[in-house]
């Protein structure tokens, strides 16, 4: 779960680099981003949602198995997260790429 949450820290600062260089002076020179940020966002977007369409019948049943002192169950396997991890990864690096491809 922390790799998750890194993961997914990490492409929020990215977005947020990204975001910056968007609002700036050189935005009307992003050429190589702007349509590399719009595809990431619709992917990620359809990512997150499915994750949290599996994560959210897991907070409803929390309050009930809490107050039956059962433990919870993460609902991921391993080989989930790690493919998870590397769609932020790969979207992180593109990203990047294109910033750095803008920049020159």
């Amino acid at each position: 779960m922390n790799d998750l949450m890194n993961g997914i820290m990490a492409l929020q600062t990215t977005f947020q680099q990204v975001d910056h260089l968007a609002k700036g002076p050189g935005a009307t020179k992003l050429i190589a981003l702007k349509p590399l940020l719009e595809s990431s966002s619709l992917e990620l977007e359809k990512e997150f949602s499915r994750i949290l369409r599996i994560l959210q019948p897991g907070l409803k049943q929390k309050t009930k198995k809490k107050l039956l002192g059962q433990r919870l169950k993460w609902p991921f396997q391993k080989a989930d997260v790690e493919q998870i991890l590397q769609l932020l990864e790969r979207h992180k690096s593109n990203l990047t790429f294109a910033m750095n491809s803008d920049q020159m």
